[in-house]
């Protein structure tokens, strides 16, 4: 399975955090930081399954980010 190719681009006009595109790609505002970059890069990451609802992909995001995060991940700012 490929990845989708991320882009930094800020959302606001989109009122979003992050987006799923038709292309493949996925944008996410660079103003993100911290616990919420994590989970709006997994929740847009599970868009990948078209067949999940908005619901699912929500909760999912969520408990996953949850628990890397109590398991210590966090990005290193380059």
């Amino acid at each position: 399975m490929r990845h989708p190719k991320v882009i930094l681009k800020k959302l606001g006009r989109q009122q979003a955090w992050g987006q799923y595109m038709p292309n493949g790609t996925i944008e996410i505002d660079p103003r993100l930081r911290g616990k919420k970059h994590l989970e709006v890069m997994i929740h847009e990451y599970l868009h990948l399954h078209p067949e999940w609802t908005e619901e699912k992909v929500t909760e999912t995001g969520v408990c996953l980010s949850d628990f890397l995060w109590k398991n210590h991940y966090r990005k290193v700012e380059s």
